[in-house]
């Protein structure tokens, strides 16, 4: 069990942490790069300028998550619940949130080039700023989202 624990600037890239509890844990500034994370409880943990390129997301539980600055390119977060998450400035280019939960996440200023948000529930999400040149939104539902 992994709650809590800090956990900065370690470098776990490729680790298998399929449902892993990492509940408010802080793995800030640190490398997850093509991660295992399917089905892992990551709620109010900080991923701060975490390098999360090409991990496997699907599935996580990750509300209130902070993600700022953080590098999800290419990484697949198929149902994964970002509700109130905080992705300022992240890199979500060609990342694959199909049918994910980002009811009032933030993504100001975020990098969604070639995003696909198929089926996804962006509710009251903030997108100000945000670069979605290419993003696939059909079947999402963007009720009194910011853009």
């Amino acid at each position: 069990m992994l709650a809590g624990a800090d956990l900065r600037e370690l470098d776990l890239a490729g680790a298998d942490l399929h449902a892993a509890t990492l509940f408010e844990a802080n793995l800030g500034w640190g490398s997850l790069e093509g991660a295992n994370l399917e089905g892992a409880d990551l709620r109010r943990c900080s991923l701060e300028g975490c390098n999360l390129a090409g991990a496997r997301l699907d599935g996580a539980q990750m509300e209130w998550a902070n993600l700022r600055h953080a590098n999800l390119r290419r990484s697949s977060l198929r149902q994964v619940s970002l509700r109130c998450g905080i992705l300022e400035s992240a890199d979500l280019r060609e990342a694959d949130l199909e049918g994910a939960y980002l009811e009032r996440a933030i993504l100001r200023d975020a990098d969604l080039t070639g995003a696909i948000f198929r089926g996804a529930s962006l509710v009251e999400a903030d997108f100000r700023w945000a670069q979605y040149q290419g993003a696939e939104f059909a079947d999402t539902d963007l009720t009194r989202a910011l853009m």
